[in-house]
């Protein structure tokens, strides 16, 4: 059994630079260091990875660069299978020089081609491991992939892994990371985001009956579809883990690279509705490999949407724009002498609808928009349902809230172009969130009225986060943004950050500290928490994560409040939050 000095055959392949926007290069460096220090585990007892690799016609190099990294990987349990279609002899001399090189190595050669999911299947035929690990023939596997994986099942015993990845141009330059996160199933019925690397149980693969050739160019989205029917558990690791070669005819490259790829996607999608028995309707999207999902009523619901309006004067025009269908409630609350969770409380327990849609009077609904609220919180797995809110300038207000960011709950992307798609999808395709924004939110009554209402404690902000958090003890419930409802304020986008009360900070962290202190698991913890842009998370944020010290970074969100405090008053808020770090960092270290 290898000890703690063994060293794999093959070096690791060592990249030449790294994309240097938004923190990546530093965030690498970082990582690469840590690396060691995280992946320990060289062997597992019983545990055998069958890595599968379809190989069709590569460029020598690139194949064997790709057999490389899995001889190069730390843990030492695992079998390489390559499986031929149809490629040129000079491609079979370089998989038998491999085979002869290392035992582990099993090949299996066709002269006819059959296609991707066809010669996958027949890799995994002769794969003799527990778990399956798919990589195409042409990227490569980060040198502690398997050591990662086998530590996540110790803890998960998960049917399906995936990870983050990266890409890599001609001069080995890393780019794009697509950081993750846990597993959102509206998300992936979007697009297949979680796409790069994929570790399946091989007895669920079985069961699964492979690959189907059908669906050749997106084999892969399809066989997740299939899965979730079987009520998998998933389990992501936040860890770039596998690279992608950009090179033309890649999907790395951009979706725009295989369309027909994306119209066997799309397809595959109406197969998993159409196996349910769903009457969802696909949505076609300005972004290539992307759609939405809508779930249209044959009736619609009664509705009310309830308005908090500051003019009086304004109320008409306020009700004319929001009355998309004639029958739906509309009430309007103008009293601003009260906090807004009372005002909406009162408005609330008027309403007759079914649906609940708390909105801020200044913002205008686009077409639609009303419709797509309510037919999605209707579903029975959702808890409250936002929309895209932009400003008059096009600028993003929110795509639902975030935790963590800057100490408390950020609308990430702020002031972005809300027409784009956003890091990950966040802008353009629907989505898992942890929280929305009281500015458009919408629930079934019932389920409000079941959680108590909107916690009128808090003066101006986080009883929308406070009720979000509060819904999702209930693990059935998921909250959701969808890009199909918009609304938009007919104001430019402030040049001020939004300022927390003090008092409503630390009412939220009182109640919801530990949720607070973990990591959103729609966000990633790859991503930084200092504000509301996308950057990736630096070194220095790295100790005041790993000991829950986020919430002293919330002060900033106070500051526009903290000259009224007593200097008292101030040191009381400290040692709260110190107490806070002090807990956390015992737990830490008891674990």
């Amino acid at each position: 059994m290898p000890g703690n000095d063994y060293q794999p055959p093959v070096a690791a392949l060592q990249f030449q630079g790294y994309e240097a926007s938004g923190g990546y290069r530093d965030w690498c460096l970082k990582r690469a260091k840590q690396a060691p220090r995280d992946y320990t585990l060289r062997r597992h007892s019983g545990l055998l990875f069958s890595i599968v690799v379809p190989v069709h016609k590569p460029p020598a190099r690139w194949l064997q660069e790709c057999i490389d990294s899995v001889r190069s990987q730390f843990f030492v349990d695992w079998e390489l299978i390559l499986a031929d279609d149809a490629s040129t002899s000079a491609t079979h001399t370089v998989m038998q020089h491999n085979q002869t090189l290392d035992s582990r190595i099993k090949l299996s050669l066709q002269s006819l081609q059959s296609g991707i999911s066809a010669t996958t299947n027949r890799a995994a035929s002769l794969a003799q491991g527990d778990y399956l690990v798919f990589l195409d023939h042409d990227d490569i596997l980060n040198a502690y992939a398997l050591s990662a994986f086998a530590q996540n099942l110790q803890q998960t015993d998960a049917d399906i892994l995936y990870a983050d990845e990266d890409r890599f141009d001609v001069d080995y330059q890393r780019l794009h990371p697509a950081f993750k996160p846990q597993f959102s199933a509206n998300k992936l019925l979007c697009t297949n985001y979680i796409h790069h690397p994929v570790v399946m149980r091989r007895a669920l693969f079985e069961t699964l009956g492979g690959f189907d050739s059908h669906y050749d160019g997106s084999q892969d989205y399809e066989l997740l579809l299939r899965a979730l029917e079987h009520k998998p558990v998933i389990s992501h690791i936040p860890d770039v883990l596998y690279h992608m070669r950009l090179h033309s005819g890649s999907l790395a490259s951009g979706a725009a690279a295989k369309p027909e790829a994306h119209d066997k996607g799309r397809a595959a999608v109406r197969a998993y509705f159409q196996r349910r028995q769903s009457g969802a309707l696909i949505k076609p999207s300005e972004f290539e490999g992307c759609h939405n999902i809508s779930y249209p009523l044959d009736l619609r619901p009664e509705i009310s949407i309830l308005l908090l309006v500051n003019d009086r004067e304004s109320v008409a025009s306020v009700e004319a724009s929001w009355r998309q269908y004639p029958l739906d409630e509309i009430l309007v609350c103008t009293d601003s002498r009260r906090h807004t969770a009372a005002r909406f409380n009162n408005l609330a327990y008027k309403a007759i609808g079914e649906v609940l849609i708390f909105a801020d009077g200044a913002l205008q609904p686009e077409p639609g928009c009303i419709a797509e609220l309510a037919e999605q919180s209707l579903r029975k797995d959702i808890g409250l349902v936002t929309g895209k809110l932009a400003y008059a300038d096009g600028k993003l207000h929110s795509c639902g809230l975030t935790l963590g960011i800057r100490g408390c709950a950020g609308r990430w992307h702020y002031a972005c172009n809300s027409g784009d798609l956003g890091f990950g999808g966040w802008m353009g395709i629907g989505h898992e969130v942890s929280a929305v924004p009281w500015q458009l939110m919408a629930v079934k009554k019932e389920l409000f009225m079941q959680a108590g209402l909107f916690d009128s404690q808090y003066i101006k902000h986080g009883f929308d986060v406070h009720l979000a958090l509060q819904l999702a003890n209930d693990k059935t419930l998921q909250h959701l943004f969808t890009p199909l409802a918009r609304a938009n304020f007919a104001v430019p986008c402030p040049q001020q950050a939004e300022i927390w009360p003090l008092e409503d900070f630390k009412r939220l962290w009182r109640h919801w500290q530990k949720t607070l202190n973990r990591c959103d698991p729609f966000y990633s913890p790859n991503l930084s928490l200092c504000d509301e842009s996308i950057t990736f998370t630096s070194p220095a944020e790295l100790p005041s994560r790993l000991f829950g010290l986020v919430m002293l970074s919330g002060l900033w969100l106070c500051r526009g409040n903290l000259g009224s405090l007593t200097y008292k008053a101030i040191n009381k808020f400290i040692r709260f939050a110190i107490n806070g770090f002090v807990s956390v960092r015992q737990k830490y270290i008891s674990n």
